[in-house]
């Protein structure tokens, strides 16, 4: 039963019979067969097939529902009736900047919560920790949020939102934001990652002509290239450079051109959420006020 109900999620999830088959490694036909054999089970139809093509009917909606919330409840039964007695693996994601800052406290936490768990703490890109979250790779991870609506199989919360500044070299006499932006040579938070997306934006959308002299991801590492006189950078006004006297001008962003990133913690709704949302309701939505 279980296994079927597994399958129907999935079928939620990937849109056809063919494309759950490829995901969770079966052939359509035994796709087909555990929905049939599911739906022998229940004395109902859970989809409307108009030629090849098949969708979820209201009964099917009705019982996917049922289903996520039974999986829950399994994937509950893993775990002893005292969170202290959790002998298994915590996956935990996090971008840099969460590590140095938040993470260490929130990890102190977690290993008095959970004394005889194992926590893994993987470090990566927003982009890399949200597909190991969609991937079951992780339990919990910190990213920024992304351009984009996340899937509805995730749950997010979020932690806190970031300004972006302008950092120059101290020699830097101007003052305007734009001239600054346009005459010196421009240190880019890498366009590919969330954060740099929100800066690529932000230029486009002041139609900035910035001389663009390279591409960075690590946030320590522009600072320090812009303290040698490389270049000039827009970056989150977080992270370990704020803990020491950085020889740089920072510029705040006026109301017109403030702009943030937002961080936010995310994990499965349906699958390995049990000690996911313990995590997050226990450990920082009750116990954290920083944010």
């Amino acid at each position: 039963m279980l296994t079927e109900l597994k399958t129907l999620i999935a079928i939620k999830k990937y849109g056809s019979f063919s494309a759950t088959g490829k995901e969770i490694g079966l052939t359509q036909a035994a796709v087909s067969a555990q929905i049939k054999s599911l739906e022998l089970y229940l004395g109902s139809k859970l989809f409307d097939r108009v030629g090849r093509n098949v969708h979820l009917n209201a009964e099917g909606l009705r019982v996917i529902n049922l289903a996520e919330e039974m999986m829950t409840l399994a994937e509950k039964m893993k775990f002893p009736p005292s969170l202290t007695e959790f002998s298994g693996e915590i996956q935990v994601g996090a971008i840099s900047t969460i590590q140095v800052s938040f993470l260490p406290q929130l990890l102190k936490k977690m290993i008095t919560y959970f004394p005889n768990a194992r926590i893994n703490l993987v470090p990566g890109i927003s982009e890399y920790l949200l597909e190991s979250v969609m991937e079951n790779r992780l339990d919990i991870a910190f990213i920024i949020k992304p351009p984009f609506a996340l899937d509805e199989t995730i749950e997010s919360y979020t932690l806190k939102k970031e300004e972006f500044v302008l950092i120059t070299h101290q020699s830097v006499d101007e003052s305007h934001i734009r001239e600054i932006l346009e005459k010196y040579p421009f240190i880019r938070y890498n366009y590919k990652s969330f954060g740099g997306l929100l800066v690529q934006d932000f230029i486009h959308h002041y139609k900035l002509n910035t001389k663009d002299l390279i591409e960075v991801d690590d946030i320590e590492a522009i600072v320090k290239m812009v303290e040698s006189n490389l270049g000039i950078a827009i970056i989150p006004d977080v992270g370990l450079w704020k803990e020491r006297p950085a020889q740089v001008k920072i510029f705040k962003l006026n109301n017109e051109l403030q702009f943030f990133r937002e961080i936010i913690v995310i994990h499965k709704k349906y699958e390995h959420q049990f000690i996911a949302k313990k995590i997050v309701k226990d450990l920082i939505q009750d116990q954290y006020t920083l944010f």
